[in-house]
């Protein structure tokens, strides 16, 4: 009995951490951090002359600026473009939604390809899926509860299963947002994303894994 109680005082407190954890994650924008290296980009502009379309877009598009990527948001730790609307986060950086066209009342999709549709169903499932864990484990507590005041194997049991499914659709939202990673890197998907991008943008970037 002793090992068994350590056990669930083991298995509730890792659960614990790992929600919280999860919850972090989920809710903050730092899944991915884009440095571009403007003041590089300016100097080739200038030796190389007649680079004004390449200036405009230094200008006025997102994806020449230093940015942080989330699950909802794309945020500016640096300079932000003025062309786009931006709004301080809860963390004081300035910041816009990605739009997944939840609803499409303008149709806008349409003319996407179907590696973009692609991309955007699977963006849209790593949302879904993440909720879905979060609604899981809420269950989970509560059998857990149930459980322990009862002293009930059959609670206890479920609350492991419950725990167990958690993971599982957590693993998966994780896979689907590598795979929309992978879109967005190798797939033509959109001008903002690395196919489309011009050479100097893709030589003066780099695109690493941040802490969330």
């Amino acid at each position: 009995m002793a090992c068994s109680a350590v056990t669930l005082s083991l298995a509730t407190i890792s659960a614990i951490i790992s929600t919280v954890l999860l919850a972090i994650a989920f809710s903050t924008d730092n899944w991915v951090y884009v440095e571009v290296r403007r003041s590089n980009i300016q100097d080739y502009a200038q030796r190389k002359g007649g680079q004004e379309q390449l200036i405009e877009q230094m200008n006025t598009k997102y994806y020449y600026f230093t940015r942080t990527k989330g699950l909802f948001r794309i945020c500016y730790p640096k300079e932000r473009p003025n062309t786009v609307e931006t709004y301080l986060s809860p963390v004081e950086t300035h910041c816009m939604n990605i739009d997944y066209f939840v609803p499409d009342t303008d149709n806008v999709t349409k003319g996407f390809s179907d590696d973009a549709l692609s991309r955007l169903h699977m963006g849209r499932s790593v949302i879904v899926i993440f909720i879905v864990a979060f609604f899981v484990i809420f269950i989970a507590f509560w059998t857990g509860v149930a459980g322990c005041w009862r002293r009930s194997p059959g609670n206890i049991t479920a609350t492991a299963i419950l725990m167990l499914l958690a993971c599982l659709l957590s693993a998966g939202a994780m896979g689907f947002w590598h795979g929309v990673e992978y879109y967005e890197r190798e797939r033509v998907v959109g001008e903002e994303f690395y196919q489309q991008w011009s050479n100097v943008l893709k030589q003066e970037s780099r695109v690493s894994y941040d802490w969330s």
